[in-house]
């Protein structure tokens, strides 16, 4: 999740002092309530958050910090703005403080074993599957600092679901599994969701013509050349190289060891996988041309015949199972072998994979392994130094803080069906590795770069005014949310988290923290998963939960 920097030790909030308190008192005028202490209780949700402290015993004003990272500027801004929420009732009193990311990860992966009193604002990256957002951050088996589960929340239906939930491979079964999971999570607000980020992609209008974002972080460049997707992009200007900017220096070429969006980014043209999540997350087919399940533990994949590496070496079903193996022990081992359990060699264009389990994600687990050849598992082959795959750009030059250089792959095996041509229109990709966002405002506006991954929200609203640029948008895999010490009185209570879940002002931080970038989060789930997040279930969670 988040931002990255560095940063230095940093004083650590005090602890609240929490007594006893009594009942409610009077209702007072215009539908205000006072409590014997004099407290006014203004709106529905102070009255919940008060019954919560009467239940846990406390008396409020409760001290709290919340807590933002330095470097994101619409984080801190959002955090403040539900600070302000808080101290404007008579239930709270809240002091705000940023970290350096570095010291801020570190309060957060600790936070519950030493009982900060801290709220913190942060955000899930998940992907194409709602297992990815439920379990890290909900199952009691992904505590922090292991896991995201960062106050340490256990609930045993909770953790049943989101078995159940991964378990099953029926779509139907597989939404109404993860609506009531969903409608649990906001009753017990472990977290409280306030906004699903959008992906955003600015670029000249002159020069380029047929892209589209994508709503996953890490598949940015993915619209330059996908032909199964049916999505092509080409310049318009006559010129055979585009440019576009990467905004941190390349982590690793190395699918096991990266850990980064950036790094999935500059190699997402240069890999393939067997199958690949269309814009609208439907699965389509790869380097696998057909799949299907032939039991519950086993899937059968028939592979592209005529593919070949960037070595020249052909492609088969040794390379696949060989990719598949060579995660076992690695840092992202849990990406395969929470579901791997062997592969079976049919044929050189045909393999069986065995599963430990039923898995109902498998086909969005798939789709995000890049084949490699096999000749990387065996070590004939260094990819540290050059990244091959079977993609439609083969990997040129990396001059490290400078650029990444990709070329169009003269012998993809595309034969020029679906509506894409059978060689990439556009010749060379380069990516300028340029950090600084002012830096990257600057080097579109001049032209020196196509188009940019990370304009800051404050300038969207310029560009989208001038029609020499367009700012292409849409809803990302991702959700921020505001997190509790839920291990410490009163935030143990869900009706205080409930409570302040309700007094969260998610329009006005959209506006105001992100300059309208984003929509209103009320669930775990991204809003882009339509068929889990659905508007009408979405309605309703917001009529019982949030109205």
């Amino acid at each position: 999740m988040g931002h990255t920097g560095e940063g230095d030790s940093v004083r650590l909030p005090r602890r609240s002092v929490l007594a006893g308190l009594g009942g409610f008192g009077a209702v007072g005028t215009a539908g205000c309530i006072s409590t014997d202490q004099g407290i006014e209780l203004d709106s529905d949700p102070e009255r919940l958050i008060f019954e919560g402290f009467r239940e846990a015993g406390v008396e409020p004003p409760v001290e709290t910090t919340i807590y933002s990272n330095a470097e994101t500027n619409g984080r801190k801004r959002w955090a403040q703005l539900v600070k302000r929420e808080l101290d404007s009732t008579d239930l709270f009193t809240v002091e705000f403080e940023t970290l350096e990311w570095t010291s801020y990860i570190d309060l957060v992966n600790n936070m519950a074993a030493n009982e900060e009193n801290a709220l913190v604002c942060l955000g899930f990256i998940g992907g194409w599957d709602p297992h990815q957002y439920v379990y890290p951050g909900f199952h009691s088996d992904s505590f922090a600092p292991t896991g995201l589960n960062i106050n340490h929340y256990e609930n045993e239906r909770v953790d049943d679901l989101i078995d159940e939930g991964v378990a099953t491979v029926d779509g139907d079964e597989r939404v109404e599994i993860y609506e009531e999971l969903q409608e649990l999570l906001v009753e017990e607000s472990p977290l409280s969701f306030v906004r699903a980020p959008e992906e955003i992609v600015t670029y000249r209008a002159d020069a380029i013509e047929g892209f589209r974002t994508y709503p996953v972080p890490g598949d940015e460049y993915k619209s330059i050349y996908a032909p199964t997707l049916g999505t092509y992009t080409e310049l318009t200007t006559g010129a055979t190289e585009l440019v576009g900017d990467a905004g941190t220096e390349i982590d690793s070429y190395d699918p096991v060891q990266t850990a980064d969006d950036v790094s999935y980014m500059v190699t997402g043209l240069v890999y393939e996988q067997l199958l690949e999540i269309d814009f609208d997350g439907s699965v389509r087919p790869l380097l696998a041309t057909d799949w299907r399940r032939i039991d519950e533990t086993t899937w059968r994949f028939d592979l592209r015949k005529d593919v070949r590496f960037h070595t020249g070496e052909p492609f088969t079903a040794a390379d696949v199972r060989a990719t598949l193996e060579r995660y076992e022990g690695t840092p992202s081992e849990r990406d395969v072998y929470n579901w791997y359990e062997s592969a079976e060699i049919l044929g050189d264009h045909e393999i069986e994979i065995s599963l430990r389990k039923p898995y109902g994600p498998l086909e969005t687990a798939i789709a995000q392994v890049p084949i490699l050849p096999e000749a990387v598992a065996d070590g004939t082959h260094d990819i540290s130094k050059r990244p091959v795959g079977t993609g439609p750009y083969a990997f040129k030059k990396h001059e490290p803080a400078t650029l990444w250089r990709l070329v169009a792959n003269e012998d993809h095996w595309h034969d020029g069906s679906n509506g894409v041509p059978a060689t990439p229109p556009i010749e060379t990709v380069t990516m300028r590795i340029i950090t600084d966002s002012s830096a990257r405002r600057g080097a579109l506006e001049a032209g020196d770069i196509h188009l940019t991954t990370g304009l800051p929200n404050e300038s969207l609203e310029t560009f989208e005014a001038d029609d020499a640029f367009v700012v292409d948008r849409t809803t990302g895999a991702a959700v921020d949310f505001l997190g509790y010490p839920s291990y410490l009185e009163p935030f143990s209570n869900p009706k205080v988290r409930r409570g302040i879940g309700q007094l969260i002002p998610r329009e006005r931080i959209i506006e105001d923290a992100f300059h309208g970038a984003g929509t209103a989060a009320y669930t775990p789930i991204s809003p882009m998963h339509e068929r889990f997040v659905d508007p009408e279930f979405e309605a309703r969670i917001v009529d019982e939960y949030f109205s």
